[in-house]
C-alpha cells in the first residue's frame, strides 16, 4: 500500500483556504449600524438605549415618529428607528427641545480593510436638518434641509468614499434643531470593503508554511510507500 501527498494540491489548497480567509475578513462585521437597533439589528423599544451612538456626549435614545413629531416624521420601518438625546415631554409635538447642533457619533472598525477603496452609502433624515457629515473630522459637504426647513418626512441619500483610516474610524452628523422636538435617523444601504493586501511578511511567512508543508509531504511519501 502507498501513500502519496500531492505537494501541487497542497499549494492550491492553501492559496484557497488564505483567499477564503481573506473573503470572510472583508464581509465581516466592522461595526457600522443604523439608528434605533441592537447588535442583532433587531428595533429598540422606545425609550431603549442606542449603544451605537452618541449625541453630543451623552447617551441616544430610540424614539419614534408618534413620539417625536407625530405626522411630521417618518415612520420608521423595520430596518432602523429614529433616536434623538431627548426624552418626555421634549420627544412630544407640543414639547419644546433646545435649539442648536446636535452631534451624532458612532465608530466602526476597518482592520484589515483596503481603507483606500471603502466607500459606505445610506440614506438619512433629520428634525430640522443636516449640516454636515463628517468621517474623521473631515467634512463631507453634506447638507440636508436647515433649522428653518424640516426634512424629517423624507430619506436623503449619501455616499461616502474618502477620509477613511486604518483601523478605528470615527462617524459623525450634525444635526441642527430650531426649536421643538429633534431626532435623527440613518439606514446604510450599501458598502464596498476590500481585503487589505497583504504584508510581504505575511507572504514570506506564507511561503516558508507551504516549504514546510512540501517537507513534510515528501517525507511520509517515502516513510509510507
Amino acid at each position: 500500500m502507498s501513500f502519496c501527498f500531492s505537494n501541487r494540491r497542497t499549494i492550491k489548497s492553501l492559496i484557497a483556504i488564505s483567499a477564503f480567509t481573506l473573503s470572510l475578513g472583508a464581509q465581516a462585521n466592522i461595526g457600522l449600524y443604523n439608528t434605533g437597533v441592537d447588535d442583532s439589528d433587531t428595533l429598540l423599544a422606545i425609550g431603549a438605549v442606542d449603544t451605537h451612538y452618541t449625541v453630543s456626549g451623552a447617551a441616544t435614545y430610540a424614539t419614534s415618529n408618534a413620539e417625536g413629531y407625530p405626522g411630521y416624521w417618518l415612520a420608521p420601518g423595520t430596518a432602523s428607528g429614529w433616536i434623538t438625546p431627548l426624552l418626555g415631554s421634549g420627544n412630544t409635538a407640543s414639547g419644546a427641545a433646545p435649539g442648536g447642533t446636535y452631534t451624532y457619533q458612532t465608530t466602526f472598525d476597518l482592520t484589515g480593510i483596503d481603507y483606500s477603496t471603502t466607500m459606505i452609502m445610506g440614506n438619512v433624515t433629520a428634525d430640522n436638518g443636516i449640516s454636515d457629515i463628517l468621517i474623521n473630522g473631515i467634512s463631507t459637504g453634506f447638507v440636508y434641509g436647515s433649522a428653518n426647513g424640516g426634512t424629517y418626512n423624507t430619506f436623503a441619500s449619501f455616499m461616502i468614499n474618502s477620509g477613511f483610516q486604518a483601523g478605528l474610524n470615527t462617524l459623525k452628523f450634525s444635526v441642527i434643531n430650531g426649536s421643538g422636538p429633534t431626532g435623527l435617523r440613518i439606514e446604510f444601504t450599501g458598502a464596498n470593503f476590500t481585503p487589505a493586501v497583504p504584508e510581504p511578511e505575511t507572504y514570506a511567512l506564507l511561503m516558508a508554511g507551504l516549504g514546510l508543508l512540501g517537507a513534510v509531504a515528501r517525507r511520509r511519501k517515502y516513510n509510507l510507500s
